[in-house]
C-alpha cells in the first residue's frame, strides 16, 4: 500500500483534475488534507485569472471518498462552512472576510445576510455537501503515518487535541525554542497542510520537510498556495510507502503537472 497526501485545494478544481491525471498518484490511496473552498483568482505578477469552482472541488472529493475508498480531512474553511450553517455568528464574520463573501456568489448564494447564507447552505442544491462536510474526520493515521489539516499542539497527547489546534496552529507547532524546528513528539511521520509554504520559504518547492535533527521523525508541510495568490501557487502531493519512506512529490501549477522534488524555477527557465 502507498498513500499520497494532497494539500490544500481551494477551490482549484482545475488543477485536481490534472493532477488526479498524475503517474504517481496511480495505485495509491489518496488522502486530502482539507481546505477544498474558497480562494483567490488573481495570481500574483500576471494578469492571468484562474478558475474558482468549489463545488467542482466537493463533487470530485465526494467521489473519490465514495467510490475510491480515500480519505478526506476537514479544514479550517470547510469548517467555516459547517459553522455558518450551524448558526455560528464568529464563523460567519470569520468566513466572510476570509474567502466566504466571493464563495457565497459561487455557490449561488446572492446575499450576504447570515441567516441567509445559513438557510441555503442547509438546503438543497447545497445541504448534500453540507452533510458530507459534517461527517469529514480531523486525523488519519496508520502506525506510521498520521496526516491532520493544521497541525498539533505538543502540550497534549496526540488523544487530547483540541479541535481547534487540529484545524489552526501554526507556530507553536512548526516552531521550538530559537525558531528551530520543533522535535516530532508523535512517534508518526507527520503531514500537514494549512499554511502555503511560500510564508515560509519560498524557495522554488512546494513542500517543506521539517525536521529538528537527522534523527527526528521528518513532517511534512504541503500547502503549496494553490488560490493564494501566489505566483507559483499549485497543488502539492506526496506519496509515502506504508512505513513513511518517499515515493513520489508531484505539484500542479496553472494546469501544469511538475516534478515536485525540483524546485519550480528548474522546471521552467
Amino acid at each position: 500500500m502507498k498513500y499520497t497526501f494532497i494539500g490544500d485545494i481551494h477551490s482549484a478544481a482545475d488543477d485536481l483534475a490534472v493532477l488526479l491525471r498524475a503517474p504517481s498518484l496511480q495505485g495509491s490511496r489518496l488522502i486530502f488534507l482539507g481546505d477544498y473552498i474558497d480562494g483567490r483568482s488573481s495570481r500574483k505578477g500576471t494578469e492571468q485569472t484562474a478558475a474558482i469552482d468549489p463545488l467542482a472541488v466537493l463533487d470530485i472529493i465526494m467521489a473519490r471518498v465514495n467510490q475510491h475508498g480515500d480519505v478526506a480531512l476537514l479544514g479550517n474553511h470547510d469548517d467555516f462552512w459547517l459553522q455558518t450553517a450551524n448558526g455560528d455568528d464568529l464563523s460567519y464574520q470569520t468566513w466572510r472576510l476570509n474567502g466566504g463573501a466571493n464563495t457565497w456568489r459561487h455557490l449561488g448564494i446572492h446575499s450576504s445576510h447570515p441567516i441567509v447564507v445559513a438557510d441555503a447552505l442547509r438546503q438543497a442544491p447545497l445541504a448534500r455537501y453540507t452533510k458530507f462536510l459534517a461527517q469529514l474526520p480531523l486525523t488519519w493515521s496508520t502506525d506510521d503515518l498520521l496526516a491532520v489539516h493544521a497541525g498539533l499542539n505538543w502540550a497534549y497527547p496526540l488523544n487530547q487535541q483540541v479541535r481547534d489546534d487540529l484545524l489552526w496552529i501554526r507556530d507553536d507547532y512548526y516552531y521550538g525554542p530559537g525558531k528551530t524546528w520543533h522535535r516530532n513528539l508523535a512517534n508518526k511521520i507527520i503531514v500537514t497542510g494549512h499554511t502555503p509554504v511560500q510564508t515560509i520559504s519560498d524557495d522554488g518547492y512546494g513542500f517543506i520537510k521539517m525536521q529538528a535533527d537527522a534523527a527526528d521523525l521528518p513532517r511534512y508541510l504541503i500547502d503549496a498556495g494553490s488560490r493564494s495568490g501566489a505566483e507559483n501557487g499549485g497543488i502539492f502531493a506526496l506519496t509515502l510507502a506504508e512505513t513513511g519512506e518517499e515515493l513520489a512529490k508531484s505539484w500542479v501549477v496553472n494546469q501544469q503537472l511538475f516534478d515536485g522534488s525540483k524546485p519550480l524555477r528548474n522546471q521552467t527557465d
